[in-house]
């Protein structure tokens, strides 16, 4: 998908919005929000797992970012690099994108410091859709063990037993986040079992951009990128007149 196809149909969400049609009220997207301030804080949410860990969406991304006490200090915008699956795939696949991707990917090229994250499928009983938890590997390490945790003595006694289309609480603990089991009434479990294996358009949610607009950023960084390996602003479709970005963490994830 192009970044003008992305456009055209961010135009078109916004139509539906403002005209009532749109799946989601304003402020809410198909991200579940997590964090301090978000949907998955200290109290958590109870949605639908709809995925198994193996089944999960592994893609990567470009930040560098520090902690300074008072926020995040991010050198560059962070962005969905370019050497990434545009969909699920297996383990064995998935080995070729471990390595950075310079034929591919301008950042990897660029030396941009790259992370592995992951998309978790879920419904959302409240607004009867499914969402996706976006989410670092250190969290989603956390998040597997906990799974296992809640999965595998379960399976002991019942082997054909999975926590897929189960109700599973997740919140934030200290500086991470957990899941165990949950409840919710049996119409939620029904309704959720609809979206299981469904497509999650995770090429779509990844937001991969066009080489030309990272590019843009990346002479933007404030560190951590060989900026000597870009191609100038002039060449091309880009353009010398371009607003600097200002880091943000509201700007997250993308």
């Amino acid at each position: 998908m192009s970044i003008r196809d992305i456009l055209k149909k961010r135009e078109e969400e916004r139509d539906k919005a403002s005209s009532g049609e749109s799946e989601f009220p304003e402020g809410v997207t198909r991200y579940v929000r997590v964090g301090s301030h978000g949907e998955i804080n200290k109290d958590g949410r109870t949605l639908v797992i709809l995925a198994q860990p193996d089944e999960w969406y592994i893609y990567f991304v470009h930040e560098n970012k520090e902690y300074t006490g008072k926020g995040y200090d991010h050198k560059f915008r962070k962005h969905t690099c370019l050497h990434s699956p545009k969909d699920k795939v297996d383990t064995d696949e998935l080995q070729k994108y471990f390595r950075p991707g310079k034929d591919e990917c301008i950042s990897c090229k660029a030396g941009a410091k790259r992370n592995m994250y992951f998309m978790i499928p879920v419904y959302d009983p409240k607004y009867k859709t499914y969402r996706v938890i976006d989410i670092a590997e250190f969290h989603a390490n956390n998040l597997i063990a906990d799974y296992d945790k809640a999965e595998k003595p379960v399976k002991r006694i019942k082997p054909e037993y999975t926590l897929v289309g189960q109700p599973v609480h997740f919140r934030q603990v200290d500086k991470t986040y957990s899941l165990e089991t949950g409840d919710l009434p049996d119409e939620d479990i029904n309704e959720a079992k609809a979206f299981i294996n469904a497509d999650y358009k995770y090429e779509e949610l990844a937001n991969f951009r066009e080489e030309s607009d990272i590019v843009k950023l990346l002479h933007d960084a404030k560190d951590g990128v060989k900026k000597s390996v870009l191609p100038s602003l002039a060449d091309g479709n880009a353009s010398d007149e371009h607003e600097p970005w200002k880091p943000s963490d509201e700007d997250l994830p993308f």
